[in-house]
Parts: structure tokens; C-alpha cells; sequence
């Protein structure tokens, strides 16, 4: 059924769009904080009301799909396939030992998504568009668009996918799969391979590390329970509020009623540190490993007898911080203390050594010092943006070895490294989840893609537009020496993703879309991938649909989703699958063989495998009974189940959570058998089997990944400082005499409450919610004359866009930040972008490590704009409806 379609059932269209709206208006009445028990009082007094209109209504639990952090629960009141409102959590009182799974305004946004006006509705092609040629390529992105129907736009792909082939070569098309590859993937194995890409992302430098490389790995932090122990919760970089609303953002309040002191680390005070109260450490953006240097300075020259280092911890369980415990495999006699002393290039690592770089003050830095110091119990939460600039190679492994200088690993209350994304501030053991169901078609059946051109994220679009780059293979898979070479793309095919918004260098990204022959994208509004392509194809929501996705086994560990379709497909949208297997039977590809399962039994399969942990502790049991006709119900195949709860009351209650307690088996503390005996208990991912402050393997893998390609930058086995390329040296073309440059301020990105990465940025209700400014600092907006709310040009060699000034002392001067994700809106009159788009200014990592990347690492400046562009309120901005005349 369709958006029209309402007028067809029996409901009085003014009765329906007045209960919508009163529904609307409930909703933006909650507390965000979603916790308190009168936010629970309210949401059941919502939910419990209904007039005449929701008479024989149904609540179902949907997906909140989107790359947040948050993992939260969504249902949906319908009624004759009709969404009436939302609502979230209400199937318990809430409380510490069992929290409801509360959403955030993009959740309860999601409703806006799938209905709003501007979901796409037909196939369509760019109107200049010319088969096997593209026509006049320079149209992409502000063509005309022409209604087609799906046996053309099907027939138009497969064509250009066969005549890419036979002209240049399966390599020549590039599947924008962001490593998380979709069905389409699967048909391009099959039809012969394709170009894909490889890097780190979300964890930035921290994914060179993810297995353990120098001892600690992705996520190995403690469980919640655990952090009420602190003293200290340290958030580098960290800000839950914003990117990854729900369960974390609930923790932080009661681990600051429990008495935890917080700490922030980072360029601009943020929201999670303002409601926490936090001590605010300023760092410049890349300026971490320097910090972090004079920090291990700082506690290694005033260190009275174990007053600030953990010297037990050291001996027993690191190498490399001193000469006297050095890995056995150790190729240089360097160790960290007498590096940080300065005794191997004459630069002592001081306190005002590193103020000079990372513009952290002194005496901020000896106070970090003494928080980190071993007399404190530390729980160090670091996310991955400090990861994410250029030159930050070595910031997670000297956050490490500092974290051990103060033994903040293995006992109660002490935990440090990564954490952000689906279990943030509660770590160990998953405790209850579906079964991971999906599989990435083309990885099927042992296939492996033929071609192997894999091109790293970092100089993707270069790559295009050049046709050469460096090859390093797959991250997390067989790397190997860099080596030149040459791709001719022709072809780029966007499923699932929004990889020319997302990532650096959208101007290039432009250019090269505007290169290739033919480019063809899915989705469901027009994102940017799409408004440069010249074939895009309308795609179901999860609400219209039952499946399994890569998002739905990422929740935190003590809860798990149900996801059902809630209305059927609207207008001609189909699933991914359908697509693909639409393209498959074009291309002659068995697609039963690539993906011998549906959608629906992917969905069945991943309730027929979840799991929950026995309540001793023990192993795990089913979660779910699921009888005969149950799978009967949903038309797939399984075999009947006993487990702790019925099927049908999952997919009523849309969420299973563990009840916690204090003393139940799951509070976690990671490496904790490692230091009560770490001979016994040696960690199996370093070759000492400690944590490895001088880590060979780890310049190892560095210098085989620079080979002989000057300009890439040699992190070295210690956690060194290494010159920042873009970073705050370089605001000066004469750092001696501090000359400064063209480009005086540091930009920095932050995840914004507003959408989750570039999705959702399209609703008018969040536009409303929350403006998209540029945060800059008050003493650097009082020098150039901008108050706040004036609109500003920040510009660089790579582009330019112009927004509206948030002005305040929470930036730190010679600093901007701007909300990650706005879909880029360029004026082609002035090539000026007016959505604030972050990746307009972001430029290649050449310099650094070939799979980093450096969104928070670069060179700016910015002013008043006097130009004629007008820039009206973001939730005035006309919704991007290519079809507007079309019924």
C-alpha cells in the first residue's frame, strides 16, 4: 500500500493528518533524556490514548536502521497499513538493572523517513543521459529527471555492466560497497568481479590495531557495573549524547550520581561533557600522541616511589618501557621512557614541548597527569575520532602505553581503548543476540571476487580521476608492499551506502562521478550518491520489508531487537534483494546460488539462532520457541524450538533484555586474569605475550605497508610523535618565526544528534530540531568581527560552504567544528557549498599511512560572507523531490 492509498480506506483524511499531528506534538514533548519515571508515565499515557481513529490500531516494533550508536526501540501504532505515530520503550519500568532501550528525536523521527514527501517513488534517469556513452556527463548533479519504468532501468544497468566488461575489464567498475557489502556485490562476483575499497573508517588508526597487535583489542573495556568503581571516567574524544544517544547516554547519568568524577579530552566541550560536568582537557585536533607524550613525561619526572606510575604493572606486564624489559624480538635498542627523556633526538618530551602543539595548557597537562596517575582507579573511553587525522598512527598505542604507566588495566574500576558504537560504557560478553544471518552474498559458497584491485578509501577518488593508485590489499585481510598501479574506471555502482557524501574530498568525488561512463545508485530519497548518478532505483525501508541486516546484531550486550515489516512496499520501491536479483537474471547469474535465501528466511534464521545467556553463567540457550506453524505463519522453512520466550511475544514486546544485578556472573573487567598472573595468562595476540610498549610487529607491519613510497609517513615501533600533515605546524609557512599561513584554523568534525552520519538529514522535523551550524570560538569570531548567528565562508584549496556561526568559548580558539553528514548542496554558479557538507574541505591522506584517513585533520579558514547567495533555515530548504509532478 501507498502514501495515497490512505485516501482510499475508511478514515477521514482530516481526522487522520489532526491525530498525526497531536501525536507529533506528544512525541516532541518527552524528555530526550528519555529515563525519568514521569518521561514513562508520559509515553504510556500516549500510548494507552486513542480516540476512534486507532480503534482496532496495532503497535509493531520496527527497525531504527541507522549507524548510530544508540541501538534503540521503535515501534509503530497502524492501523489499515497506515502508521498512525511512534512511540519507544515501555515494556518495563525502567531502572538500573534493567533499563529500557529509550530512543532519541532521529528515532522518533524515523516515521518522517519512510512517509515524507520526498521518498522517491519511481525508476528514473537523468534526462541528458545517453546510453553506453552517459550522454553530457558535466549534468550529473543538477540534471532534470525522467520517469522510466523498472524493465528499463534493469536493462540499462545490465547493459552498461556488460559493455564495461567487454570493453575494459571487470576491473574498470567500482562497487561502492563500504566494506559492508550488499546483494549487488554478490551479482558483480558472479558476472566477473569488481573494483571495491579498503581502509579504516569509524575506528580510524584504531583499526590497524583491532586484533591486538599490541595487546589490546576492539572494545576490551569493562562492563557497567564495573565503572561505578571508578574514580575517574575519562572520555577522550567521546560524546554519547549526540552519537550514540540511547543506553550509553543512560549510563553516564548514573555512573555521575554514583559519585565517578568525568573527565573530556578534546578540541570543544561537548554535550555529553556538559552534562557530566566534566573537567575539560583542550587538545588541538591530532595534537593526542603529543598530549599524551608530555603526559607520560610528566608522571615519569615527578613519579616519587609509585606516587604516579604503577611500576608492578610495568615489570609484570609490558615490554618496551624501559631498557631493562625489552621484547625479545626487538630490532632497535629504543624504549619509551628514555624516548619520552629525549636521549634519541634531544627533544624532551615536556609539558611545554607538547603545549606548543597540541594547545593544551601546562598545567592542564601535569593535571592529566595526576588524574591518570596510578592512585586513581581510570576508566579511559576513548571513540575514534582522535583516530581520525592525519598523522594519529600512533595515538592508540600511547594511549595504551599510559594507560599501563598508571595500571589502568585488569582490576576493578580501570579499563582503557576504544569504545563507541553498539555497546559504549558496558563491555564483555554479549549476553543476548540474533544470529548473524546475513552474509555478504559474494563471500558465499567459498566464492571470492576475481578481480584484485582493492583501492584504499583515502585515495579513492583519485584514483578515479587519475587512474593510478597504490594497492596494499585488504585491511583485516592479506596486506602486502604498496604497489603502483593502474585502474581505468568506468562504472560505479552505489547499493546501500552514501559513500560520495561520506567520504573525503566530495569535490574530487564530484569530478570523478562526472568521469565515468555510467553510474546508477539505490535509495530511498535522494542522497547524494544519487544526485550524481544517472540510473537511480527507488528502495523499500525496513518498515516495508522483513529482513536481516549488519546493524541488527549490533546492540548493546544486554539487549536484542525484534524487526518486522510494518506496511507494504510504497509506491514501485523494491528490496535490494529484489534488485538484485532482477540484475542477476540480465547478467545470465544464478542468483539462487549467490543468495539461496530470502529476505524473510534471513529474518526467520537470525530468531531461529538468537541466543541468551543461562542465568548462571554457564553457556548460553536458545532465546526463542518457535513452533511448526510459526514458521508456517511467515512462509519459510525451520524446525521447531524450545527457548526462554515465545517467538510471538518477542515480535509483540520488540525487545529482549537481560535483567542485570551487582552480583550477577556477567560484571566484566577485561584483562583481569592477565594481571592477576600473566605468566600463566599471557595475551595470545603479542609475541611476549604482554602488552607490548615497544611493539615490533607493529613497525613492521608500518614499514611494510610504506615500502618504498617516500611520502608516507613511518610510525616506528614506540609510540613516537610524528609530524602532522595539516596539522597545527602547518597553519604557519614559518613555524620557527611563527609566520602564519593561508589557512590559519584546524576543522574538526563531530557526530550530531541531528542524523546519524549523512541518513535523516533530509527530515524537516530534526532540520527544525537542530540547526547546522559552524562552531567557532568567541576571542577567534571577535578578531574577524562575526557574532553569532552570522553567516560565515569557510573555504580552502579543496572547496568552500557557507553556514550559520555558533559562537562560543566550548571551541578552542584556532578551531572550528561542524556537524559530520550534511548532504552537499553546491551553488554551481560559485562552486560554493551552502549544506555545510564536512567533506567539501577534505582532502586525501598523502602523507600518511595508506589506509588511514583524516576527516579531522584539516586546514581551514573562514570570514563573514558578504555574497548573494541567500541562505534560508534549514527546515525551510524545499525537499529534493526529482518527480514533483508526477502522481
Amino acid at each position: 500500500m501507498n502514501i495515497d492509498a490512505i485516501a482510499k480506506k475508511d478514515i477521514d483524511r482530516r481526522a487522520f493528518v489532526a491525530a498525526s499531528a497531536a501525536a507529533t506534538a506528544t512525541l516532541a514533548g518527552l524528555s530526550l533524556a528519555g529515563c525519568s519515571e514521569n518521561n514513562l508515565q508520559e509515553t504510556e499515557t500516549a500510548s494507552s490514548e486513542s480516540g476512534p481513529l486507532e480503534e482496532g490500531a496495532e503497535w509493531i516494533p520496527v527497525s531504527c536502521w541507522h549507524n548510530c550508536g544508540g541501538r534503540c526501540l521503535n515501534k509503530v501504532l497502524v492501523k489499515d497499513g497506515v502508521v498512525l505515530r511512534q512511540k519507544t520503550d515501555d515494556t518495563h519500568e525502567d531502572s538500573w538493572d534493567w533499563p529500557q532501550s529509550r530512543g532519541c528525536i532521529r528515532g522518533r523521527s524515523v516515521q518522517q523517513q519512510v512517509f515524507g514527501a520526498d521518498r522517491l517513488k519511481y525508476p528514473m534517469k537523468r534526462k541528458h543521459w545517453e546510453p553506453l556513452t552517459g550522454g553530457d556527463k558535466s549534468l550529473r548533479g543538477r540534471d532534470e529527471w525522467e520517469r522510466i519504468s523498472w524493465d528499463e532501468a534493469l536493462d540499462y544497468i545490465a547493459a552498461e555492466l556488460k559493455n564495461a566488461k567487454e570493453k575494459y575489464g571487470n576491473s574498470s567498475i567500482l562497487y561502492l560497497d563500504a566494506g559492508l557489502e550488499g546483494y549487488m556485490g554478490g551479482v558483480l562476483n558472479a558476472f566477473g568481479g569488481f573494483t571495491k575499497q579498503t581502509g579504516c573508517q569509524s575506528d580510524g588508526t584504531f583499526e590497524y590495531y583491532a586484533e591486538g597487535l599490541f595487546g589490546v583489542t576492539y572494545g576490551q573495556l569493562n562492563d557497567r557495573y564495573d565503572i561505578l568503581n571508578s574514580d575517574y571516567l575519562v572520555m577522550w574524544g567521546n560524546n554519547p549524547a549526540w552519537a550514540a544517544f540511547g543506553n550509553p547516554s543512560y549510563y553516564i547519568k548514573n555512573f555521575k550520581q554514583a559519585g565517578v568524577k568525568f573527565v573530556f579530552v578534546g578540541p570543544d566541550y561537548n554535550a555529553s561533557a556538559g552534562f557530566t560536568d566534566a573537567e575539560w582537557i583542550p587538545v588541538r585536533p591530532g595534537g593526542d600522541t603529543a598530549l599524551l607524550l608530555a603526559v607520560a613525561y610528566s608522571m615519569i619526572t615527578r613519579d616519587e616511589g609509585g606516587s604516579l606510575i604503577d611500576w608492578d604493572f610495568l615489570n609484570n606486564c609490558t615490554v618496551g618501557f624501559d631498557s631493562e624489559h625489552m621484547p625479545d624480538d626487538a630490532k632497535m635498542s629504543e624504549n619509551f621512557r628514555d624516548y619520552v627523556l629525549g636521549l634519541y633526538d634531544g627533544v624532551e618530551k615536556t609539558p611545554e614541548w607538547a603545549s606548543e602543539l597540541c594547545g593544551t595548557p601546562v598545567e592542564k597537562i601535569e593535571r592529566l597527569a595526576d588524574i591518570l596517575g596510578c592512585e586513581n582507579d581510570c576508566f579511559i573511553s576513548s571513540n575514534g575520532a582522535p583516530a581520525r587525522a592525519k598523522g594519529a598512527e600512533n595515538f592508540p598505542h600511547a594511549l595504551m602505553a599510559v594507560s599501563a604507566m598508571g595500571g589502568h588495566f585488569g582490576k576493578p574500576g580501570n579499563a582503557s581503548g576504544l569504545d563507541h558504537n553498539y555497546s559504549t560504557l558496558n563491555r564483555g560478553a554479549t549476553l543476548v543476540s540474533l544470529a548473524g544471518s546475513y552474509v555478504p552474498p559474494y563471500q558465499g559458497a567459498g566464492a571470492v571476487n576475481p578481480v584484485d584491485n582493492t583501492i584504499p578509501w583515502s585515495e579513492l577518488w583519485n584514483a578515479v580521476v587519475t587512474g593510478k593508485y597504490y594497492d596494499v590489499g585488504v585491511l583485516r585481510g592479506e596486506l602486502h608492499a604498496p604497489e603502483e598501479r593502474d585502474i581505468d574506471i568506468h562504472v560505479i555502482v552505489s547499493e546501500q551506502k552514501n559513500v560520495l557524501q561520506t567520504q573525503m574530498d566530495v569535490n574530487t568525488g564530484i569530478e570523478a562521478y562526472r568521469k565515468v561512463d555510467f553510474a546508477c545508485a539505490q535509495v530511498y530519497t535522494m542522497k547524494t550518491d544519487a544526485r550524481y548518478s544517472d540510473i537511480v532505483l527507488p528502495i523499500c525501508t525496513r518498515w516495508e520489508y522483513n529482513t536481516t541486516t549488519y546493524y541488527d546484531v549490533a546492540t548493546d550486550k544486554e539487549n536484542t531487537f525484534a524487526r518486522n515489516k510494518a506496511v507494504d512496499p510504497l509506491f514501485e520501491s523494491k528490496t535490494d534483494w529484489e534488485i538484485a536479483e532482477a540484475v542477476a537474471s540480465r547478467l545470465d547469474v544464478d542468483f539462487a546460488e549467490i543468495m539461496p535465501k530470502t529476505d524473510q528466511q534471513q529474518w526467520m534464521d537470525a530468531m531461529v539462532g538468537a541466543t541468551v545467556v543461562k542465568e548462571d553463567g554457564s553457556g548460553y540457550e536458545p532465546l526463542l520457541s518457535i513452533a511448526e506453524d510459526d514458521f508456517t505463519k511467515y512462509g519459510v522453512e525451520g524446525a521447531p524450538q524450545v527457548g526462554r520466550i515465545p517467538l510471538e511475544q518477542f515480535l509483540r514486546d520488540g525487545v529482549y533484555r537481560v535483567k542485570r544485578s551487582a552480583d550477577d556472573p556477567f560484571v566484566y573487567i577485561a584483562l583481569k586474569e592477565f594481571r592477576d598472573d600473566p605468566e600463566t595468562n599471557p595475551l595470545p595476540t603479542t609475541a611476549s605475550g604482554k602488552l607490548e610498549i615497544y611493539c615490533q610487529a607493529k613497525g613492521d607491519l608500518f614499514a611494510m605497508m610504506k615500502g618504498d613510497v617516500e611520502r608516507i609517513i613511518d610510525p616506528s615501533p614506540l609510540p613516537k610523535y610524528m609530524d602532522q600533515h595539516e596539522g597545527f605546524t602547518d597553519t604557519f609557512i614559518d613555524w620557527e618565526n611563527k609566520v602564519r599561513g593561508p589557512y590559519p584554523f584546524q576543522l574538526t568534525h563531530v557526530h550530531y544528534l541531528r542524523r546519524a552520519h549523512s541518513d535523516m538529514d533530509n527530515l524537516p522535523w530534526l532540520r527544525e530540531a537542530m540547526t547546522n551550524p559552524v562552531f567557532i570560538n568567541k576571542s577567534d569570531a571577535e578578531e574577524k568581527g562575526i557574532e553569532d548567528g552570522d553567516i560565515i565562508l569557510v573555504h580552502n584549496d579543496n572547496g568552500a560552504f557557507i553556514r550559520p556561526a555558533s559562537v562560543s568559548r566550548t571551541v578552542m580558539p584556532g578551531v572550528i567544528a561542524i556537524p559530520h553528514g550534511a548532504a552537499v548542496c553546491i551553488d554551481e554558479a560559485t562552486g560554493i557549498d551552502t549544506a555545510g557538507a564536512d567533506n567539501v574541505l577534505t582532502s586525501s591522506c598523502n602523507e600518511t599511512a595508506f589506509l588511514s584517513n583524516g576527516w579531522n585533520g584539516t586546514l581551514v579558514d573562514y570570514e563573514k560572507y558578504t555574497g548573494d547567495i541567500e541562505l534560508l533555515p534549514d527546515c525551510d530548504w524545499p525537499l529534493d523531490i526529482p518527480l514533483p509532478d508526477e502522481e
